[in-house]
């Protein structure tokens, strides 16, 4: 990522979970009021522009802002049971710009929200809250982690989660951007600091070998346009090879969320615009319990 602020990539998603916000149907797949202002835009009209320019006339636009707010609401969806549950810890790696800890106080007042991202993001995240006059919670914790430096261990255990602490981890729009071997640690150190119970949400990209030609094609020019800001795609991961290594390293329960689950659980009856196509084939969901 850049030496200052979030990373192009983090802007991009606050900027289609609101694009989602602005333009589709109710219920709202995430109802991500604080999107646009995080991102940096003071009017819906500023930040559709900014969209516009960025996407151009790209008929991926509605299916690209409806998978950005599945996903994060998937992941919270499933933190949300794993509250029932008892789980008392929320750990969002890569947390980017989310809003989450601001738009869920009814969770907050049952859950610690650790958020662990590069320093230099959560300090551009920092400065732009102060600039919005929003009070941070007591709950949630800042977690600048650079991973060249410091382990995930390492850093939760600074920002207060007791090892084998019962937790939730959401990992979303991450793994892409780092090696296979960094993405299989990372995995490895959840299992190990983790109780046994504790749930991961986390999205992964399939590689393109397995991929219909239209999901192909829509799967290169997403990496190439990631590629021109400098930010490449480095892993791709067949599921059931995934689903291997993650119970080598320690985690059962696996149990993915594709197109079919996503249509029945928040896209059936609808007909306001909000679909899905290529995207839940290329950019996969999967939960896994500690075990």
């Amino acid at each position: 990522m850049e030496g200052k602020g979030p990373s192009r990539t983090a802007r991009n998603t606050a900027m289609l979970r609101a694009a989602h916000y602005i333009l589709d149907g109710t219920p709202k797949i995430l109802a991500d009021s604080f999107a646009r202002a995080f991102a940096g835009f003071s009017n819906d009209q500023a930040l559709l522009e900014a969209l516009q320019k960025g996407l151009g006339d790209s008929a991926e636009f509605p299916k690209m802002r409806t998978f950005f707010a599945l996903r994060s609401r998937y992941a919270e969806d499933e933190l949300e049971e794993a509250v029932k549950r008892g789980v008392t810890n929320y750990v969002n790696l890569g947390a980017g710009l989310d809003s989450f800890a601001f738009r869920r106080p009814d969770l907050m007042r049952m859950l610690n929200v650790y958020e662990v991202d590069h320093p230099a993001s959560q300090t551009s995240k920092r400065e732009r809250l102060a600039e919005l006059s929003l009070q941070i919670p007591e709950t949630l914790h800042f977690l600048p982690v650079d991973f060249e430096r410091v382990t995930l261990a390492e850093g939760l255990a600074t920002g207060g989660l007791k090892p084998d602490a019962l937790a939730f981890f959401s990992w979303l729009g991450v793994a892409v951007f780092l090696t296979p071997d960094a993405v299989l640690h990372t995995l490895g150190e959840i299992a190990n600091l983790a109780a046994a119970g504790s749930e991961l949400v986390m999205s992964f990209t399939v590689p393109a070998a397995i991929l219909s030609n239209a999901d192909r094609t829509l799967l290169e020019a997403f990496a190439a346009r990631t590629a021109e800001v400098g930010e490449p795609w480095l892993s791709f991961f067949r599921p059931d090879e995934l689903e291997m290594h993650l119970k080598q390293i320690g985690f059962g329960s696996i149990s993915h969320f594709g197109p079919a689950e996503a249509c029945e659980r928040y896209f059936a009856g609808r007909s306001d615009g909000p679909f899905l196509t290529g995207h839940c084939r290329i950019f996969r969901l999967l939960k896994a319990r500690v075990v």
